[in-house]
């Protein structure tokens, strides 16, 4: 069986050129755990910008290596790179239009990392849904939601559109709880137990003339009133407000405070009026009837069969 010949000098090459490939990505990879230890891990503050920009230095760091890689091992490539350039205009253009949206989603989160409209670990409301942010890529953002979802967002999407964040400045918020109270129940003393009961929740945070209670409308059924006070982030808030309703409902029972119910009182026309008239009437015929002949059937049976 005779030996297929290989060139020396291709097998050296093709050697050569899977040393390097290979070095190029052992330095991509070290290079992204020193940027992680040596500046994300100490400053958590730069969390946020160094989380894509780190990913950019790395990917150009693995091409620029590959390339010179292969033109140092193939001196040729690159006229016939060059080559495959010029022939494949028409192509690149076709591809260019397919990656548009993958592009824009990078140079989003690129702006995004800059301008730091949310950080990650901020507390923010995306279409009706809290979330934390919890990592942000080259293409997408990772939210993570209070119940352990996790919505992977493009990061075009996030830039174009309006989210609340709730942790940006200030991660405290306002905790608005609104109860009813009957008309005949005592306000006074109603506020002064919804102000009492905030205050001795752990999670309120007294400041200035917070908390407090006041008068908010006259509604159909009862009196609104709205005790505003305040807790340290947005999850605590969600909290707060349920404790609050479930000792401020306990409160009002054990001092007669009521808390009424919808009542509706209804008006009939003349004609309605009439029917529901002869109803009665007839009603209280057939009760009288009724009465007659039970008492005639007693009055012919004075013994009557018992049961044996």
């Amino acid at each position: 069986m005779q030996i297929p010949y290989i060139d020396n000098g291709f097998l050296l090459s093709v050697i050569k050129l899977a040393a390097g490939l290979t070095l190029t990505f052992i330095v991509a990879h070290y290079l992204n755990k020193f940027l992680i230890s040596k500046l994300v891990l100490p400053h958590p503050e730069l969390m946020t910008t160094l989380s894509i920009l780190r990913r950019v230095v790395v990917l150009s760091v693995a091409l620029i290596g590959a390339m010179a890689t292969v033109t140092t091992v193939f001196p040729q490539a690159i006229g016939m790179i060059t080559s495959l350039f010029v022939a494949a205009g028409f192509a690149s253009i076709v591809v260019g239009l397919a990656a548009q949206s993958s592009l824009s989603n990078v140079v989003a989160g690129i702006l995004i990392s800059i301008s730091q409209p949310f950080r990650i670990g901020d507390a923010v409301m995306f279409r009706d849904e809290y979330c934390y942010v919890e990592d942000m890529r080259l293409v997408h953002t990772v939210l993570r939601t209070w119940d352990n979802r996790r919505l992977v967002i493009p990061n075009s999407v996030l830039q174009s559109e309006v989210l609340t964040n709730y942790s940006i400045v200030d991660p405290s918020v306002l905790v608005p709880v609104y109860v009813q109270v009957s008309y005949d129940s005592d306000l006074k003393k109603a506020m002064d137990i919804m102000v009492d009961v905030a205050r001795r929740h752990p999670d309120c945070l007294p400041t200035g003339s917070l908390p407090n209670a006041v008068v908010m409308a006259f509604e159909d059924s009862g009196i609104s009133l709205r005790l505003l006070t305040r807790a340290k982030d947005q999850s605590t808030a969600f909290d707060m407000t349920r404790d609050l309703l479930f000792e401020i409902k306990k409160e009002f029972d054990r001092n007669g405070i009521v808390i009424p119910y919808p009542v509706r009182y209804l008006t009939f026309g003349p004609e309605v009026r009439e029917i529901i008239s002869d109803l009665r009437r007839a009603a209280e015929n057939g009760m009288d009837d009724s009465e007659n002949r039970a008492a005639k059937g007693s009055a012919s049976n004075p013994f009557p069969q018992s049961d044996l």
